[in-house]
């Protein structure tokens, strides 16, 4: 994402615990130092950007990680650390640039969220509930600074395909892709790509929407959990779930 808005000629500061390691032309993008659970370098990265350009325009929250598994499991500290990433560091960085979205009266916040936000399901319950918790963040900040032409937009994919065949992630039980295979057809995983250009899409909006759904599996989840009887969608849950 920060590559693509780089080779469009944006100014793009690409934040990393480690920023040696992004790939990319450093004539194009532009590493910061940036672990979001720290509030220094939070505010070192911000700084950064206003001394070097004299301002910001956009912020996007991008950085999170799953936790998967039987819930009551984690630990406390595994349910701190997850918010801590996923809602705590977004939060940081947007208190540190509203000051500055404000004063030039023009800024954009894109949430990375995801369907797990707006629909929770077994064994991602610390996972489902951070991202509910920036879902109800951006939405929440959304009302609070449109009257500043600050616009809040939560993008929420469901699963994204991997470019790499080798990057895949382990979980305790297996997919619902994997025990209905038609599922593969109906709900295919959305590509980097067309997230990336619905974000371009948002940023060229002059009121761009509260929330975007990427990817069938997320857009009809999400109808079928908003408009099926409650029963009915608890049914569904529990046949896909108890399937081996």
């Amino acid at each position: 994402m920060a590559e693509s808005f780089a080779s469009m000629g944006h100014i793009v500061y690409a934040g990393a615990r480690e920023p040696k390691k992004l790939r990319g032309n450093d004539t194009l993008l532009r590493p910061v130092r940036l672990d979001v659970t720290i509030d220094k370098q939070c505010e070192d990265a911000v700084n950064k950007i206003i001394e070097e350009e004299g301002r910001i325009d956009v912020l996007i929250n991008n950085s999170a990680y799953s936790l998967a598994g039987t819930t009551v499991d984690f630990s406390t500290k595994d349910c701190l650390d997850i918010f801590n990433t996923n809602v705590v560091g977004a939060f940081r960085l947007i208190r540190l640039v509203c000051p500055h979205f404000i004063s030039q009266r023009y800024g954009r916040i894109i949430n990375i969220t995801s369907i797990n936000g707006l629909v929770a399901l077994p064994n991602f319950g610390l996972y489902s509930s951070s991202k509910f918790a920036i879902e109800a963040l951006g939405l929440s900040l959304r009302y609070e600074l449109a009257k500043y032409g600050v616009w809040v937009t939560n993008v929420a994919p469901g699963a994204i395909a991997s470019e790499n065949k080798g990057d895949t992630k382990k979980l305790p039980h297996k997919s619902a892709r994997e025990k209905f295979l038609i599922l593969r057809v109906l709900m295919p995983m959305v590509s980097r790509k067309k997230v990336v250009q619905k974000i371009i899409d948002v940023l060229d909006n002059h009121v761009p929407p509260a929330r975007i759904l990427l990817g069938a599996d997320a857009k009809i989840m999400s109808f079928l959990q908003r408009f099926l009887p409650q029963r009915l969608w608890d049914w569904l849950i529990r046949f896909i779930w108890d399937r081996k």
